[in-house]
Parts: structure tokens; sequence; C-alpha cells
């Protein structure tokens, strides 16, 4: 019977094989990429999973995870095989580990396969090579040295991409008082709304300078009448105003009602005199009296006994402000020239009020003149704002080419830990969802699978009926990398605990310190099953031999302690000893009575009778656990152990006794040619 062409590529295209009584599709070369597009995703092994629980290449995965959610889902991965499809003109480079890319194999007939064709070519000159191929090394290099010149995001500039000094200094300075951009790499960088936010500040606040005076020189003006010495006297003004009211009022009350201000600063109770020893109570006392004894002519003499807590702002407010303004040579100030004093003073206090507030302020006028008055630094910048763009667009044609060779080097082994678990069943290879190999107890324990949430991880692991270990994997300065789950599926228990440490082997060859820190128990094997009754069994008697041999250890005490406290202690209490003596000896003779009881009837039943009845004992403990374990054993998987990770798994892989061998082994002794060796 002829097959119709569509039958035949039906068969051709879907190929099969069985591990674990799941069925996986065969996916072994570049043909067999075109079986997972036409594939139903129900017949995948999985549909999604955490980026973050694979060992492959970052860039990679985070290429395929086009929405950056950090999981990969079905249609995110046939994108990325739909991608090599439309830029590859010959798909037999797609093989595992390929990172090399020749030219002749882009597909130029596409708008991004000509882009990244371009961009090979020019990578190809750049490095001066005479090869028909790129290398993903070469990509790469030619990538970071472009991300390292400051403009490969578009309309971003970092400091780093200025040659000149000064234009790196106005940048910086940019940053620093707009905050920036944030830029892909982790850096900030300025763009052209930085520039012009940063341009106009700088205006509005060199305008707001030159109302008081030149931004140079601060030269002498309303608004300045002291120049350069108008701010330290505005200073000074600002803290002693209100004292400086407060005597001239002081003054006027005096000439009104002197008994007023006498009672006003005595202290009737006395208490003045003791708080005042307080140091912190004579400095207050000191701030709050008046600046000097209110007289009759109403003049304070700045220079003359004036309270000692002001006396250094006095004069220097009489050197730097008095007298200038004033034009006075002695340091006597009256209610006329107080007043006349503070009208030249207003001018500066309103100037200071209309302060815009611009975070430009903290630039040093004179630089920020420079940046303003100079058109140099405001082209520069836009020059490199224009240049990133295009830089920025050259970076995108070589992050096309590199997810190219990408691509072609790690998508038939992801498909192979996505689609379908090969590798999972071969000894002699690893998923890149596999995280390395513990050694713990004497043995080895090859699974280990990322775990990104224990709790909920747990929860998986009860259902799958699997003994899983959970451990913290440590760096060498002891911080904590990445937890596991790390299932145990032969041999026993053996001395596996909370607590215990061991040695991670990672796939990439690193060896990391690792401790237990949850176990969830389940059966491991039907021996260890057949066995654990009687462990328990045993388990139970010592601990009750350990109770009673307690009580007759606290009643011994008990005993002798009652012994000791009796008032004559060189008198021996014999009907004591003699009592437990009696007691000790009822109770042997109990046993012994017991003993003689047991093996009389022993002796009287066949050697059959009590094999049998020891077999029947053994039965009744062993049957049940045996087939409670061999249950649970056989429905042990797998599934379960990533789908604790947060992957979304279609097949139950339930686990066989050649993987349950495999996971957990202990490794033979090296044979030796002499015994005495050991």
């Amino acid at each position: 019977m002829s097959l119709s062409r569509s039958d035949a590529l039906r068969r051709r295209r879907f190929k099969f094989e069985r591990f674990g009584r799941t069925y996986h599709l065969k996916i072994e070369t570049f043909e067999d990429l075109e079986a997972v597009l036409a594939l139903d995703e129900a017949h995948w092994v999985a549909t999604t999973a955490p980026a973050a629980t694979f060992n492959c290449d970052p860039v990679f995965l985070s290429l395929v995870d086009t929405d950056n959610d950090g999981r990969l889902r079905a249609e995110e991965v046939k994108s990325a095989i739909r991608f090599l499809f439309d830029n590859l003109s010959d798909r037999s480079s797609i093989v595992a580990g390929n990172t090399r890319l020749t030219l002749d194999m882009i597909d130029t007939r596409s708008e991004t396969g000509s882009r990244i064709h371009a961009s090979a070519s020019k990578i190809l000159r750049r490095t001066v090579s005479t090869e028909p191929y790129v290398t993903l090394e070469q990509v790469r290099s030619i990538k970071t040295e472009v991300q390292e010149g400051g403009l490969d995001e578009a309309g971003i500039v970092l400091p780093e991409a200025a040659t000149d000094d000064q234009v790196r200094k106005f940048i910086q300075d940019i940053i620093a008082t707009m905050g920036g951009k944030p830029h892909p790499g982790g850096a900030e960088g300025v763009d052209e709304n930085c520039l012009d936010q940063f341009l106009a500040q700088s205006r509005q606040y060199l305008d707001w300078l030159k109302q008081a005076a030149s931004a140079q020189d601060r030269r002498v003006s309303e608004i300045l009448p002291l120049g350069e010495s108008t701010h330290e006297a505005y200073e000074l003004f600002s803290a002693l105003e209100a004292k400086i009211s407060q005597f001239f009022l002081l003054c006027s009350i005096q000439q009104i009602n002197p008994e007023l201000l006498v009672r006003a600063v005595s202290s009737e109770d006395g208490s003045l005199a003791i708080n005042v020893l307080d140091v912190s109570a004579a400095q207050s006392y000191l701030s709050d009296a008046p600046l000097a004894a209110p007289n009759a002519e109403k003049v304070l003499d700045l220079a003359g006994n004036v309270n000692p807590y002001y006396s250094r702002q006095l004069k220097r407010f009489a050197e730097i402000a008095l007298n200038p303004l004033l034009g006075k040579s002695d340091q006597r100030l009256d209610r006329t020239g107080w007043d006349t004093l503070k009208k030249q003073i207003l001018p500066y206090r309103e100037w200071l009020e209309s302060k815009p507030d611009v975070a430009v302020a903290q630039i040093q006028p004179q630089a920020l003149q420079r940046y303003v008055a100079q058109p140099f630094f405001t082209e520069a910048v836009k020059t490199l704002i224009e240049k990133s763009h295009q830089t920025a667009f050259v970076l995108d044609n070589i992050r096309e080419l590199e997810q190219l060779i990408l691509y072609q080097a790690h998508i038939l082994p992801f498909l192979n830990s996505f689609v379908s678990f090969p590798q999972l069943y071969d000894p002699d290879s690893r998923a890149l969802f596999e995280m390395g190999t513990l050694v713990m107890d004497g043995r080895h324990f090859t699974l280990a699978v990322k775990v990104l949430d224990r709790e909920h991880h747990v929860e998986s692991s009860i259902a799958s009926n699997i003994f899983v270990m959970y451990l913290e994997v440590y760096g060498h300065n002891g911080e904590k990398r990445y937890e596991v789950a790390v299932p145990v599926t032969s041999g026993s228990r053996g001395n596996i605990r909370l607590n215990k440490w061991g040695i991670f082997n990672d796939v990439n060859g690193q060896e990391w310190h690792t401790k237990v820190v949850q176990i969830i128990e389940n059966p491991i094997s039907v021996t260890e099953a057949m066995v654990h009754p009687f462990v328990r069994v045993a388990q139970a008697f010592m601990t009750r031999l350990e109770q009673v041999s307690a009580k007759t250890e606290e009643k011994l005490g008990l005993r002798i302690t009652a012994g000791d406290s009796q008032k004559k202690p060189k008198k021996t209490d014999t009907s004591s000893s003699a009592g437990l003596l009696a007691g000790g000896g009822l109770a042997l003779a109990a046993l012994g009575s017991s003993a003689a009881f047991i093996t009389q009837t022993v002796a009287k039943l066949s050697l059959k009778t009590v094999l049998g009845a020891i077999l029947a004992v053994i039965l009744i403990l062993v049957i049940p656990a045996s087939i409670s374990a061999y249950y649970k054993l056989s429905k042990r998987d797998l599934s379960a152990i990533l789908e604790g990770s947060g992957w979304g798994v279609n097949a139950r892989m339930k686990m066989t006794r050649g993987q349950a061998r495999t996971f957990t082994h202990r490794p033979d002794y090296p044979l030796l040619e002499n015994k005495q060796d050991f």
C-alpha cells in the first residue's frame, strides 16, 4: 500500500521515544525542528518554565523570553525556531554548541537577515579576519566595545562617551542635578530632555543672581549693600534681629513702668539659682536673657557691658554691618539707626526669598555661566545624543547577529530539556534544568533542581511520593547562592538528617558547600520499607526500656535521699533496706516465674508451631508496610519535582528502576592489588 505525501511527511517528522512510561518527541537535528512547530503543545513534556531554573547562556534565555516576565512559554520557544528558519538559508549549521556562523548561511532575503549579514561583514572587516565565518566571541567583543563607549542606548549619553574632559564634567553635572536617565547597563546618562532642563534652570538661576550683582564679581549694589560681605552681615542680622528689637522694647517698657520690668526678670522662689548649676539650663538662661540692661538713653553699646552669650556676634556685626552701613566710628546703636539698618538689609532679604527652587544651585555660578554662555557644551552633548541613535542602531544589529548565533548553538539542547527530556533518562547526559551532583553520606545524588520558593516546592514534593532533601548551597565566602531539591531514589535513608553538610558539584565543575535544611519523608525502597517496622519496634522497645530504667533510678534516688535526711544519719534504717531488698526479690521472683511459664509453654509447642507464629508476626508487620511502600514507589512522579520549581509539565514522569539507581548510587571501591592496603 503506497503512502500519500502528507502521510509520509507526517511519519518522517514525528519520531517519538518512550522514556519513563511517557512518549518524548525525538529532536536530534535541525530537520526535527519542523516537528516541534507542528506538534500539538499538549504533547510537549513541558509548556512553561522559569528561566532561572535553566543552566544555559543567560543572554539566550533572555532573548527567548520575549515578554521579559522571567518565564519561557511554548509560543516563545516556537518564535525562536521561526527566527532561525527566517534568517538561515542553510539550516545545517543548527548544531548543539556551534557558535560559528558562516556568512553564506545567512538568508539575506529577509530584512532582518540582511542587517545580520551586514553586521557580520563589518565585524570581520573590523577584526581583520580572513575566515568566512564570524564567532560568538568576536560578536561579543565588539558588542562590549560599543557598550563601553557610552552610546549604546538610543538618545542616552553616558559621561564616558565624551572624549573631552570638560564635556564629560558637563554631563556629570547634569546627572548630579537632574538625576539622569536610567541606562540598560545600570548607570545613568543624559538625554535631550535632561539637557534642556539643566540649561533652563541654569539661566533662571543666573538671572536671579544678576538681580543682585554680577555672578562674577558680586559688586556692591542696592541688594548687596556690603558686596561680598552682605551675606555674612545678613546671617548675623537674622540671628540678632529679635534680640536687638527686644532690647529697644525693654527700654520703652522701663520708661513707662520700671516695676513691671523688674518683676518680669526677677526670680521670687530662688529656684533659678539652683537651675543655673546645670550647663544646659545656664545656656538656656543666657540665650533668653536681654542683650544688655535697658537704659533711659535707649542706646545699645555693642562694645559695652553686653550679654556674654552674644558678645562675639555683636562685635562682628558692628564691624561688618553697623559701622559700614551707618557710617559710624563707634559701636553704639540707637532706635533710629536700627530702623535705618533694617531698611538697608531688607532688599537682600527679599532677594533671598525670591531664590528659585532649582537643583543647579549646587554648582558654582562661574561653571553655570560657562555652560550657558559657550555653545560648545550644548552642541557637544547634542552631537553625542545624535550619535547614540546611530550607535544604538548598529548595536541592535549586533544583538540580532548574537541572537542568531545563540539560537543556532543552544536551540537543540534547550528543546531536549523543554519539549522532550531524553537527557534526564541518560546517565551520561545532563538536562539543562539539572544543577549538579550532591556528594553526601557516602553516595552520589545526581539529580538536583533549583528551588525558587521552598514552601511551594514542599507542597509538590509531598505529592510526588519521593523522599526529597532541600539543601542550601553556599559560596566560598559563606554566602548562600541558591537552594536545590535533591531526591533520594534508592537504598535507604542512611545517615541523612537535618543540618548535615556535604559537597555540591555543579554542572560547570565548581565545588560548593551545602547543608540539608529540610526533608520530605517518603519511601525510598521496598527493602527499607520491610525493615522499617522492625526498626520502629526496636526503637519503641528501647524507648520503653529507657523509661523503665529512668523510673527505677528515680525511685532508688528518692529512697536514698529519704534515708540521708534522717536526724540520726549514723543509724542505719534497716527497715528501708529490707523493704528495698524484699521488693527486688519479689520482682526477680516474678520475672523468674514469667520466664518459667513462657519456657514451659513453648516447650509444649512443636518447632513448626513456634516458627509459624514467628513467621506470622513477621508477615503481619512486613506485608502491609511492603504493599504501601510498593504502591508509593510505583507512583513516584518526577514531574512534581519540576512543578514545585514553577514548571508547567504535561507528562506524568514516572520514575523507572534504572533512573532510581542512577539518581542515587554508592560508588564502588577501586580494585586493589593487595588487600592490606586497607
